[in-house]
């Protein structure tokens, strides 16, 4: 049986925009929409937005990677 908060992280995750409401959520999970909260907090890459929006946290390793690369292509052409 899969943990609540991995079975919420795929299913926001699966999502157009990867958010959802705490209604959907709980929808989904067949709970309460108080423990919802509760669930998200236990959950690594969710964050609550306001009292009702749910959305996955982006990862930034990504952008710094692209960012590195793109500043030593310059270096490596501009020293040739």
């Amino acid at each position: 049986m899969i943990p609540l908060q991995v079975e919420l992280q795929r299913a926001v995750k699966s999502t157009k925009d990867e958010a959802m409401t705490i209604y959907e959520a709980a929808e989904v999970l067949k709970v309460n929409v108080e423990e919802v909260p509760m669930i998200v907090a236990q959950a690594d890459d969710l964050r609550m937005i306001g009292n009702d929006a749910i959305i996955a946290k982006r990862d930034k390793t990504n952008g710094w990677l692209i960012g590195l690369i793109i500043l030593v292509l310059f270096f490596g052409i501009s020293l040739a």
